[in-house]
């Protein structure tokens, strides 16, 4: 019996020490991105786009799946996505593979990002 209890512990150790603690706090999970309005005055409403923030990792899914980087400093945030043309991130409010934001607002619900190019509104899904 003892010995089931010991092989029980060093399960659930095992299981809970694989888990990844949040480094990145409320910009950490999956955004789903509902508006895009360009410093043109243009806006638009995306349909099911998203950018996924864990570790120091980003993956925007939706029509094209892009991975990237990004580092966070403050207000600012720069994502970098390699391996890829600018006219795969368009869709996802970026006119280059490389783009910096200002942070707006971040809470445990909603982020509202800005660049030079366009202001994203995401809310947490």
């Amino acid at each position: 019996m003892k010995k089931i209890y010991i092989f029980l512990l060093v399960l659930l150790t095992g299981i809970t020490s694989c888990q990844k603690a949040s480094i990145n706090g409320d910009l950490d999970g999956m955004w789903q991105l509902m508006k895009i309005e360009y410093k043109d005055q243009t806006s638009k409403s995306p349909d099911q786009l998203y950018y996924c923030v864990q570790l120091h990792m980003v993956q925007l899914q939706g029509s094209a799946m892009c991975r990237g980087t990004f580092s966070r400093s403050g207000d600012s945030l720069r994502v970098i996505i390699r391996n890829h043309k600018a006219a795969d991130v368009s869709a996802y409010g970026m006119n280059d593979t490389i783009q910096n934001f200002f942070i707006e607002k971040l809470s445990s619900e909603k982020m509202i990002l800005n660049s030079s190019f366009a202001r994203l509104s995401f809310r947490k899904f």
